[in-house]
This record gives structure tokens, sequence and C-alpha cells, in this order.
């Protein structure tokens, strides 16, 4: 009997200091949520990490709805407003001062779109995030959440590079405009230069099957729930630890394993140095020409004049480097004039024309003289009418031939 008296005693004392922790939970200020935080810093300066976003922006929910509580079943915890600030702070506890990066937010709900943006877009600093966060005073309905990304697609035309989106809503809609389609209409602008993450607040389907929605559209985003990423109650009494939570999200969000960048192979090429324009196969060698070839070349010359004009030197190069891949062919140079002057001197300085090409291939790209035989024609092989000026600018001119049966 004593010692039925006795478990009955113990029984009630441990339900008094149940019910005494209970009431210690329900009644504790919440305001500064319990979340873990990522040493993002350190992990990037470790080299293992690297960042994977330019910019961010962050979009708060601070509609009326947002008044209401995590839970149906919740009575004592803060607003989904007030867990949504905590969030946000723990968020910014993760990002270091010198974080690289644009941030700003966006409050809507409680102001209007032109005065919605309020920190940003500007180089990331946690006073800027601090003082953003005072604005958020309470709730409203002047704008909606469609509101806020299209308002956030404008914001973004301010920077470039990647940016992550990141929205802390209960998903309500307010107006007949669809906040998926405004995510599709941001993803049609930047593409995957855009990932949107949403992080719901509340526990209503419809909320939670818009924002998982807008998520997709982004492509490279996700969605979760504010329940996720912070300790929170559990019946009004025991605590759940749900682990990293916030220092995982923050983590996926902003960065990314660092990418080891592989050397590129070396090959060896067993013709190392052939000519830029040369057809090559897989040993880097030319390949063989197994018929006859003919290149002609056309070099134009100023009237009665001998000197080889830069404006040809590329194109002498091409048979330069044709000659040099190729040992075994030889080149002939054909010089010619207009009918200006008397045939002698026209012959004359048709020779003295090809002499200059054969020249500037012997000097500039060491050929072979033995390889280059030259001619002259004088004005007797026009290709044009002399009668006219650009008739006979295209009649002074040298023509090289290569023709050879290429073997290997």
């Amino acid at each position: 009997m004593k010692l039925n008296h006795l478990i009955t005693s113990l029984l009630v004392l441990i339900l008094f200091f149940v019910l005494s922790g209970c009431a210690g939970m329900s009644t504790k200020n919440t305001s500064d949520l319990s979340c873990t935080t990522a040493d993002i810093k350190g992990m990037l300066n470790s080299g293992d990490y690297q960042k994977k976003v330019d910019n961010f922006i962050i979009l708060q929910d601070a509609t009326s709805s947002m008044n209401g509580k995590l839970s149906k079943s919740s009575t004592s915890v803060p607003s989904k407003l007030t867990i949504s600030k905590g969030l946000i702070r723990c968020l910014d506890n993760s990002l270091h001062e010198d974080f690289a990066v644009n941030g700003g937010m966006r409050i809507f709900g409680l102001l209007p779109s032109e005065k919605g943006l309020v920190y940003g877009m500007s180089w990331y600093s946690k006073a800027g995030m601090d003082d953003a966060m005072l604005a958020i005073k309470g709730t409203g309905s002047k704008t909606d959440l469609s509101d806020a990304i299209s308002d956030a697609t404008n914001d973004l035309k301010q920077v470039t590079g990647k940016t992550a989106v990141i929205i802390f809503s209960d998903g309500g809609k307010s107006k007949d405009i669809d906040p998926v389609a405004a995510a599709a209409a941001m993803n049609e602008l930047y593409g995957d230069k855009v990932c949107i993450y949403t992080v719901l607040l509340g526990d209503d389907p419809n909320g939670k099957m818009t924002l998982d929605q807008i998520a997709a559209q982004g492509e490279c985003g996700f969605s979760t729930e504010a329940n996720n990423l912070y300790m929170r109650p559990l019946a009004e009494c025991d605590t759940v630890n749900v682990g990293k939570g916030m220092g995982d999200f923050v983590t996926s969000v902003f960065i990314k394993k660092a990418e080891i960048m592989k050397p590129a192979p070396v090959i060896l090429k067993k013709c190392p140095d052939v000519p830029e324009g040369i057809e090559v196969d897989e040993d880097g060698c030319p390949i063989p020409m197994k018929e006859k070839v003919s290149i002609t070349l056309l070099v134009e010359f100023d009237f009665d004049k001998d000197e080889v004009l830069p404006l040809y030197h590329d194109d002498i190069q091409k048979v330069a480097n044709i000659l040099i891949a190729y040992p075994k062919t030889n080149v002939e140079l054909e010089g010619h004039t207009d009918s200006i002057n008397t045939e002698e001197y026209n012959m004359n300085l048709s020779r003295r024309r090809s002499e200059s090409v054969k020249k500037y291939l012997i000097e500039k790209f060491n050929i072979d003289t033995s390889r280059i035989s030259t001619m002259g024609h004088g004005e007797s092989n026009p290709v044009d009418t002399n009668e006219t000026d650009e008739g006979r600018q295209k009649n002074r001119r040298v023509v090289a031939n290569i023709e050879a049966v290429i073997d290997k």
C-alpha cells in the first residue's frame, strides 16, 4: 500500500515538472529563434567551396494572413510574420560582412510596390539588412505575392550574374493575378540566371502548393517549410531539433562545392610545326594529297611599281604555309602588266614583279629558292580591259600557281 502511494506521489511530482516545463515553453519569448548558422566564410576560405550567386533578394510576406499562427494547433507560438523575421535574422547571421554579393529585400502587403524595396539592390551589408528588418512593422493588403514577384523581376534589372530569389510567405493569394505565372515570367526573362527558393510559413495545403509551383518555375531552386529551419515547440511542450536546418538552407542557396579544373590533356603531335590553315590528321600531320593540286594566288601592283603591297602579305603567307607543310611542292610565279608603256618595258616590269614576290617568300618564310620559278608575260595576257583604270589595275598582277602530286 505504501509502495503504491509512493509511486503515485512520484508520478504527480513528475507531471508537475512536465507541466511546469510545458508552461515555460509556452510563455517563452521566441522572437529570436533558435537556428543553426553556417560558417560561410570559413567554408569559402577552405577552398572547398565557392560562391554560386552574385546577388540575392528576399521577398518578405507582410500580408494580413501573416498575423496568423504557424499551425492551427499552435496557440502560444509567435505569428507567422514574427517567425519569418526570425528566420531572416538567422540567414543574415550566416553571411559574413564581406560576403561579396549584392543584396536586397522587398516587403509586400504592408507597403505599396514603389516603396516595397526597403533594401538594395546594393552591396550586401549586415547593417543594410538590419535596417530593412526595421521596416517590417505590421501587415497590410496593399500588395500581393504576385505583385512582389513582378516587382522583383524589375529590381533584378539593376544587377548582373546569378541571383537567388528567397520568398518567405504563407502562399496566400488576395488578387486574381497568379503568382506562379509571375514566377514563370521571371524565369522567361532571366532563365537559369535566377533560382527561386520558397519558405512556407503555416500549414495551408493550398499555400504549400502555390509556393512549390513558384519554386519550380526557377528550375534551379527549391521549396521548404519554416518548420524545417529552426528548433520548434512540439505539442506546446517538447522541442524538435531539426539538425542543421537554416545552416543547410543558406549553404544550399549561397555556395557550392568548388569546381576542380582538370588540366587539359597534353597531346603530343608528330608534326608540331604545321602552319596555320593546313588540314591535319589525328597525329597533327598534314593530310596527304593524292590528287593534282592547283592553288592560284593573285597579287596586284600599283602603276609602274614592283613593290609587294602589305595588302597581299596574308595571301602570300597562305601560299608559303602550303610550301612549308608539303616540302615536295614547287611554286611558279607569273608577272603581268597593263598596256601602258612599251612591250619591252612591260616585259621587264612583269619579271621584276614576280621576282619581288619570290624575294618576299624567301626572306619572310625561308622558302628554298630552288622551289620558286619566275617568269614575265608583260602585257600579253590581260584579264580585263586596258581602257579603264579598274581594268588596268587588275592586269597589273602576279599569279602564283602550285601544281603537284603529293604522296605520303
